[in-house]
């Protein structure tokens, strides 16, 4: 009876040890930041901007953002990104400037200029939100609690949802709001980026509107100033 019991213990063991190498490890959502050197990105973008003195300018362009090289120290990995920029592809590409972004177990972060924004939060999962401006000096705390104007709260939406874009599908992406702010009297602070797995930013729409608050204007939503973007992309590659 004893040897039995050896026996059976022995076989649970096994089979134990089998259910635990098939488990598979959760998938935390890094793969919708994709970072290789290599890679590039290129957009439709659609710019209206709107001022006080200018009045209502509309540009149309193409963007490429490529990933020219990587810096390794202190046990951190920065990827550079070439930004440049023409009217159409029978343009020569110009570059405008230069960004990095880096990527943790926890978090994306892209810095633009002088500016780092947590883009991605890891691991994601419907309806996870965090301060865009945990790494920058333009307010607000980590979790977004203490009602400044500039803790932007940004939240996952759309996880794993199919997502077209000009003729282009993406079956796996997540939309990250990272504004929803339509106050019909003071402003409009509304913009999202959705990511696809395996791809990174497919496309990007930010719409932020100063109203005239002073006046027989006031709550007519007449714009002072302000920007419209939509950013689709158009083609990727090297990842």
């Amino acid at each position: 009876m004893l040897r039995r019991n050896q026996i059976t213990f022995i076989f649970l063991l096994l089979l134990l040890g089998c259910e635990s190498r098939s488990v598979q490890p959760k998938d935390s959502g890094s793969q919708y930041f994709p970072l290789k050197v290599g890679a590039f990105w290129t957009y439709d973008v659609l710019q209206t901007t709107i001022t006080q003195l200018g009045g209502q300018t509309t540009s149309s362009f193409e963007l490429k953002i490529q990933i020219t090289d990587s810096i390794s120290a202190n046990g951190r990995v920065d990827y550079i990104l070439e930004r440049s920029q023409r009217s159409d592809a029978t343009q020569t590409w110009t570059s405008i400037t230069s960004w990095s972004a880096r990527k943790t177990d926890f978090e994306a972060i892209v810095q633009e200029g002088n500016i780092s924004y947590l883009r991605i939060a890891f691991p994601i999962s419907e309806g996870k939100s965090w301060n865009g401006n945990t790494f920058n000096t333009l307010g607000g705390n980590d979790r977004c609690t203490d009602g400044s104007l500039q803790c932007d709260n940004y939240v996952a939406s759309d996880l794993m949802k199919r997502f077209e874009s000009t003729g282009i599908a993406f079956e796996n992406t997540v939309t990250v709001f990272e504004n929803n702010e339509n106050d019909p009297i003071v402003r409009q602070d509304v913009r999202r980026s959705v990511y696809a797995k395996s791809v990174g930013l497919v496309y990007r729409e930010a719409t932020v509107l100063e109203y005239c608050t002073v006046g027989n204007c006031i709550g007519k939503q007449i714009v002072e100033n302000g920007s419209v973007l939509k950013q689709t992309i158009k083609e990727y590659g090297g990842l």
